[in-house]
C-alpha cells in the first residue's frame, strides 16, 4: 500500500516555524530536536493515520513526544492535511 500525501495548511507551516525559531533562541540545538520530533510524529501519522483520537468531527490530534504540541490533522481519501501545530 502506498503512503498518504501529506500537506500543510499555511497556518500549520507558520506555527511550526514560530516554534522552531522560539526553541532556537532558548537553547542551542533545541530547534533541531523539535524539528526531528515533529518529523517523527508526522511519519507516525502517515504510517497509521487513524491511530489518533478525534477532537472534532473528522479532525484528529496527535500529541508530540517531549514538546508541548499536538499535530492537528484530517484524513481525506489518501490525503492527510496538517491543519495546525498546536501548543498546549
Amino acid at each position: 500500500m502506498e503512503g498518504y500525501i501529506i500537506s500543510f495548511s499555511p497556518e500549520a507551516r507558520t506555527e511550526a516555524l514560530k516554534a522552531y525559531l522560539w526553541y532556537q533562541g532558548e537553547q542551542p540545538g533545541l530547534e533541531k530536536k523539535f524539528r526531528g520530533i515533529l518529523r517523527i510524529k508526522i511519519e507516525s501519522i502517515n504510517q497509521n493515520p487513524k491511530a489518533s483520537s478525534f477532537v472534532y468531527k473528522n479532525i484528529r490530534s496527535a500529541r508530540m513526544r517531549i514538546f508541548p504540541y499536538n499535530v492537528i490533522y484530517r484524513i481525506s481519501n489518501l490525503n492527510i492535511q496538517i491543519i495546525a501545530i498546536f501548543h498546549h
